[in-house]
């Protein structure tokens, strides 16, 4: 009986050895794409958020925080004329983070919105990465006031009530802290 437990214990030890090697050999390999892939998405994003960019500037970032972390701030040009900046703004939603891409203007107004993740429910909440939602926040700036009959959803004011909270946090610490 002993000799029985301790053989099935080996075998699954070799088990999880090989599970654990071939893992870590496949990471090894697919760790640069992955890299490349999430910074093509962030450079998409980046673009999305800030239309009129034609450079961003990541060396020049200026990186602020408050009590609920830090948000880098990487600067956007037209040409050789900054035109604002742009951040990566990660909020609570419903079922877990939305994380968004915000362009900021030099006037403290948004100019665009770009939802990179979220896991909220389909249908509800995950229409937060809807195009013309998202261009409803265009020209807002940081006294704007949530607006539950045209911000928020029908049955899903969670999700929009979260990107609100996170572009008012970003366009606050842009006003005291970047511009």
């Amino acid at each position: 009986m002993e000799n029985k437990f301790v053989r099935y214990g080996v075998v699954l030890l070799v088990i999880a050895a090989a599970c654990a090697g071939s893992l870590a050999v496949v990471n090894r390999f697919t760790r640069e794409v992955i890299k490349q892939n999430d910074l093509i998405v962030q450079n998409e994003a980046r673009q999305k958020a800030m239309l009129t960019a034609t450079a961003f500037k990541p060396d020049e970032t200026k990186k602020v925080s408050d009590a609920d972390g830090e948000l880098e701030f990487i600067p956007a040009f037209e040409g050789d004329k900054q035109i604002g900046y742009v951040t990566t703004v990660t909020s609570k939603g419903y079922n877990g983070d939305i994380v968004f891409m915000l362009g900021v203007g030099m006037d403290g107004k948004v100019t665009g919105l770009s939802v990179v993740s979220n896991s909220e429910t389909p249908g509800l909440g995950a229409r937060v990465s809807e195009g013309p939602w998202q261009d409803h926040w265009k020209g807002v700036d940081a006294s704007y006031t949530f607006k539950k009959t045209t911000d928020a959803f029908a049955g899903a004011t969670i999700s929009p009530t979260a990107v609100y909270n996170g572009i008012i946090r970003a366009l606050t610490l842009f006003n005291k802290e970047v511009k």
